[in-house]
C-alpha cells in the first residue's frame, strides 16, 4: 500500500479496534504466531459477521480479507472495505474469481498479510464446514505459511446465522467472551481436511469437546 491508503488503513483499523474492544470482551491466544514481518496467509473458521475484526484484532499488521462482493458492496460499509484493502470475491465468471485469487497472491509475494474464510460462507450450526480449495490456488507456487486461526464465543450473536440468519438469535448480544486462538504457521502444503480439522482443534478447550464456534 502506499503511504495514504496505509494511512488510512490504520486509522480505519484503529476505530474498529476501539469498536470490537467496546463490544466484546476478547482474549487472545498464540498471538505470536502472526509474522510481524512478511506474507503469510490466515485462514480461519467462520461464525458470524464480526469474525474479520476478530481475525485482525490480534496484529498490529494490516490484513487483506478476500471478501464477497455482495457484502463489500454493501452501502457505507463499501467504504471501510475499500479503506481496509479487502479484495472483493464474486463467482459471477470463473475470471472474476481468479481474478481475485491472484490478487490475494500477489499481496502475499509483497510480503502482506492476507486473510481468507476456507468454508466460503458463515456456519449455520457453529461447526466448522468443509474447507473450499480457494486457498490452495493462492498459494500455489509460492512459500508463505499458513497461519490457522479459530474465533469462538460468536454462535448465538446476533451477527452469528444462528436460527437461519442474521439477527435471529440475540442470547449473546452483551459483550460476549471471544475467544481468538492462533496455531503454529504451516509451511508445507496439505489437504484441505487436514487443514479445516487443525482449525475446528483450536477451538476445543482444553479436556474438553469443541466449542463450535461458540
Amino acid at each position: 500500500m502506499e503511504q495514504k491508503p496505509l494511512m488510512a488503513a490504520r486509522v480505519l483499523r484503529f476505530i474498529l479496534w476501539c469498536m470490537a474492544t467496546a463490544t466484546f470482551r476478547i482474549r487472545i491466544e498464540g498471538a505470536e504466531n502472526i509474522p510481524r514481518a512478511g506474507g503469510a496467509l490466515l485462514v480461519s473458521n467462520h461464525v458470524s459477521y464480526a469474525d474479520a475484526i476478530m481475525v485482525g484484532y490480534p496484529t498490529r499488521r494490516i490484513v487483506r480479507f478476500l471478501l464477497w462482493k455482495p457484502i463489500y458492496d454493501l452501502p457505507f460499509f463499501t467504504h471501510f472495505f475499500r479503506g481496509l484493502g479487502a479484495i472483493p470475491i464474486s463467482e459471477d465468471s470463473p475470471k472474476t474469481t481468479v481474478r481475485a485469487l491472484r490478487s490475494a497472491r500477489a499481496e502475499l509475494e509483497r510480503g502482506e498479510l492476507v486473510a481468507i474464510f476456507a468454508e466460503g460462507a458463515i456456519s449455520r450450526d457453529g461447526a466448522v464446514a468443509p474447507f473450499q480449495r480457494g486457498y490452495e490456488r493462492i498459494l500455489h507456487g509460492i512459500d508463505v505459511p499458513v497461519i490457522p486461526m479459530n474465533v469462538s464465543g460468536l454462535y448465538g450473536h446476533p451477527l452469528s446465522r444462528r436460527g437461519g440468519a442474521p439477527f435471529k438469535s440475540w442470547q449473546k448480544l452483551w459483550r460476549p467472551l471471544v475467544t481468538v486462538r492462533i496455531g503454529s504457521p504451516v509451511y508445507e502444503r496439505i489437504p484441505p481436511e487436514e487443514l479445516r480439522q487443525m482449525v475446528a482443534k483450536l477451538g476445543e478447550p482444553t479436556g474438553g469437546s469443541p466449542l463450535k464456534g461458540g
